[in-house]
This record gives structure tokens, sequence and C-alpha cells, in this order.
């Protein structure tokens, strides 16, 4: 852990940003007169900003290293920070945003990078469920520091981003190999780690939207403007209550079942609150975003877990560059939908979105995983030759990294293709 001590003492001030800047915009946005399907749409913005650098920074990261890397990117960051107030109007807003997205994809592929490469299979897990712990803190002190009226957040935001670039400048002698490969290839990621890839991509479609209306849903539902903005304070701190006995359960069981049943324990927390009544007290409302928080904001740092798991140490960063444009795709397609439900069926409508959303994922992983085991149930699979250079073919040729690892289901059960 101490060697990764620096990248995650980056991550939690550059998050504590992130939250800040999470609840400050829908308030901002909505204090300039702009609609739920605007705001969607400025969600959406990001999430395509998001996957274009998703695109950009493994190449980013093979030639400049993890440290400068970062540097540049937080540097990108502050100079949108001092932009974001300018903003007015939708196109403007959308623009800013999809930049923001490009930078913090950016930033979050050389954190995750650098931590999935520096972490075992036997302790990743737990490794990322620290690292998920800290910086749900951090998004949770973020809205707290709100202040929809004034630029004095922004101007926070800026010196989180640069603070974060410190303890990253210090950490040379602790850094991981460059990645060997940079090369996103999805269909291949897909047969090695489907419920990985479809558990991003629900994740990034249900936490997205919930994240981007969280503040909106509780103006909606009679909260007050401050009350609003810590719903968001509410889904974070609810997260870090199953975040590290989640990610011990994944590394002493088969990750797929435990995404499997958070998933599902999601679908009936969402159900629960669609039929919330609009009028509850605070503190109702809280304690249910806090209890569907500690389910939903967990998957993400499981389905990255199960991924790395299973292609070898050269290909971690572009798989965790995969994983986030995934996650950016459900982001970007996940608001508008969600936007026009609770225009139509009002905030509720928010909730149904979300149970859909779980639903699908946990009857995918949950099926998946029956039709491989029925298919090498009776005996060997039949023999296809692989390139000795796809990540599949170096997944087999390397079986530590996923049929004994203790986190991937028992020792020799079945190959890493289609996990």
């Amino acid at each position: 852990m101490p060697p990764l001590l620096p990248v995650m003492s980056a991550a939690v001030l550059m998050q504590a940003g992130n939250g800040l800047l999470q609840a400050l915009l829908p308030l901002r946005m909505q204090a300039q007169g702009l609609s739920a399907a605007d705001i969607g749409m400025v969600a959406s913005g990001y999430g395509v900003g998001f996957a274009a650098g998703c695109l950009i920074a493994p190449r980013v990261v093979r030639k400049l290293g993890f440290v400068r890397a970062y540097a540049g990117l937080a540097a990108l960051m502050a100079i949108l920070a001092l932009a974001l107030p300018l903003a007015d109007g939708r196109i403007g807003w959308i623009l800013l945003r999809a930049a923001t997205g490009v930078g913090f994809a950016g930033l979050f592929t050389v954190i995750e990078g650098w931590i999935g490469s520096g972490s075992q299979d036997g302790n990743r897990g737990r490794i990322l469920a620290v690292y998920m712990v800290t910086t749900k803190l951090a998004l949770m002190a973020g809205p707290l520091l709100i202040d929809p009226g004034g630029d004095q957040p922004f101007r926070l935001l800026i010196l989180l981003i640069l603070l974060s670039v410190l303890p990253v400048a210090v950490a040379r002698p602790a850094l991981p190999a460059l990645p060997t490969a940079v090369t996103l290839d999805l269909r291949q990621l897909f047969r090695v780690a489907p419920s990985a890839l479809v558990g991003c991509f629900a994740v990034g479609v249900v936490t997205g939207t919930m994240m981007a209306f969280a503040p909106l849903y509780g103006l909606r539902v009679g909260l007050s403007e401050s009350a609003a903005a810590a719903l968001l304070v509410a889904l974070q701190g609810g997260s870090l209550l199953a975040q590290w006995p989640l990610g011990l359960l994944s590394d002493r069981r088969d990750r797929r079942i435990v995404i499997a049943a958070v998933a599902v324990v999601g679908t009936i927390l969402s159900a629960g609150l669609a039929l919330l009544p609009a009028g509850s007290p605070a503190w109702v409302v809280w304690a249910g975003f806090a209890l569907w928080g500690s389910q939903l904001l967990c998957l993400y740092a499981l389905c990255v877990a199960h991924a790395c798991d299973v292609v070898p140490p050269g290909r971690i960063v572009p798989t965790v560059s995969g994983l986030l444009i995934v996650w950016a795709a459900g982001a970007m397609v996940g608001p508008v939908p969600g936007a026009l439900l609770m225009e139509a069926f009002g905030p509720s409508g928010l909730f149904v979105y979300a149970a859909a959303g779980c639903a699908g994922l946990a009857g995918f992983v949950l099926i998946r995983r029956m039709l491989r085991e029925r298919e090498h149930r009776p005996g060997r699979p039949p023999f296809r030759p692989l390139p000795p250079d796809s990540m599949t073919g170096a997944a087999i040729s390397n079986p530590h990294s996923a049929t004994d690892h203790p986190g991937s289901g028992q020792p020799g059960m079945e190959p890493p293709e289609g996990r």
C-alpha cells in the first residue's frame, strides 16, 4: 500500500474538487433558468467528453509517463475551472462540461491505471476499496462547500486540483511500469470480462443519472437547496458502509456473483424509493439515498477489479480506459431518458429508471455465468487457436492471473475467456 500512497493522496484532493463541481453545476444551471432536459443534455455532454478523453489518455500515459500526464491534465482542469463561471446558456454549458469530461477522464485513467498496475490479484479488491472509500469521503466533503450564487467554489476547485499535483510529483520511485499497449479493443475485452464491461456501462447509466439529478430530485420533493445538495453526501456516505466489505468479499469469492448480488439489492432499493411519497421528511429521503448508495456506488470498483484480474499487466491501463469509456457511454445516454421519466412521472421516475437498469445488469451477469458453467460442465471446451498477443491468449498463458485468483472463483473451473 505505501507505494500507492502518493496517487491515493492525489485522488482524494482531485475528487474533493469533483464533488464540489457535481453539486454546484446543476444548481447553478437551474438558477440560470435551464430546464431538466437542458441539464440532462449538459450531463450527456460530460459523458461525450469523458469518452473522448478515455481514447486519448492511454497514449498520453505511454508517451509522457504517469507523473507528467497527471500534471498536464491537472493544469487543463485548472484552466477549465477558471472558464466555468463564464458559462451562459445550454450550448456554453455543454461545451465546457464536455471539456471537463476530457480532463477528468485522463486523470481517472492515470490514477486507476496506476493503482491497478501496482496491486495484485489477491488484494486488488481491497486496495480499490481503500481508493474508493477515501475518494468518496472527499466527494462527500465537496458539496458541503456549495455556494451557488458566487464564484468562490470555482476558485476552491482550482486550489484542490493544483494541490493534487504535489504528491504525484514526488512519486517517481514508486511508479509502475508504463503500459505495453495503448490500443482499446472493447470486443476482446467483452470476450475476456463481459460482466465487467456490461457492469461499467450499467453503472454509468444508473449512477451517472442519479448523480446528475439527485439535487434536482431533492428540490422537487420539497427539500431546501442545501438539503437537496446534501443528497450527494448521503449517496457517498452510504457507499462507505459497504465498499470495504464488498471488496474483501470479492477477493475471496467469484466477483461476478458479488456484482450480481449488489445489482439485485439495488433493484429492490430503487423500487422502494420510487414509492416514496413526495413531502417525506428530509431524514427519510437522506436515509433512502444512503442505502441506495451503499450498493450501487460500490459496483464500479468491483467491475474494475474483475477486469484487472483477467488481463495481462501490460494491458491494465488501456483496460481501465476502456471501462471508463463504457462507463462514459452509460453516463452519456443515461441522463436524457432519466430526465424524460422525471418530467413524465415526477421525481419517482428517477428510481423507476434505476430499478430497470439494476435488474438488467443482474440478469445479464447471472445468465452469462450460468451459460458459461453449463458449456464447460461436461468436460474440456473445444480447442480454438488464439493469437499469442491477444488479451485472451496472454491471460491463458498466465493462468495465475485468472483461474488461480481467489476473487475469480475456484481454481481451474474455467478459462479466463468469457468471464
